[in-house]
This record gives structure tokens, C-alpha cells and sequence, in this order.
């Protein structure tokens, strides 16, 4: 369980890696409902890759890498 992140003599937060695996995550998934053609049937493509990171920094946090 990782307490900050060093990169150089700069500390990072935990969150941000939740938010770069969230944001890698709900862009595989995109792809995949684009490749199913699900996506037509959403009207707000944005909102919803918004509403599926949002799902996957709480469930990373969950069951992951808590910050």
C-alpha cells in the first residue's frame, strides 16, 4: 500500500496513480463498447467516459490502492 509516489525529489500523491489507472481503465472499456457498437446507443459520450472513470477511482480505491 503505497504512501506517496517519489519521482526525483517531487512526492506524489497516491491518487494520482488511481487516477491514471482509472483513466486507462474507462479508456479500454470505451474501446471495447465501441467495438461492440454499444456506444451508439449513448447520447453524452463524454459524461459517460467521465461516469466510468469516476467508477473506476472508486473501485480502485476500494479494492486496490487506497489514498
Amino acid at each position: 500500500m503505497p504512501h506517496e509516489l517519489a519521482w526525483g525529489d517531487v512526492y506524489f500523491s497516491p491518487f494520482l496513480s488511481v487516477i491514471v489507472l482509472a483513466v486507462i481503465a474507462s479508456w479500454i472499456t470505451v474501446l471495447v463498447m465501441n467495438k461492440i457498437r454499444l456506444s451508439r446507443l449513448i447520447a453524452f459520450p463524454s459524461l459517460t467516459f467521465i461516469a466510468i472513470t469516476v467508477f473506476y477511482v472508486i473501485a480502485i480505491d476500494a479494492f486496490y490502492i487506497r489514498f
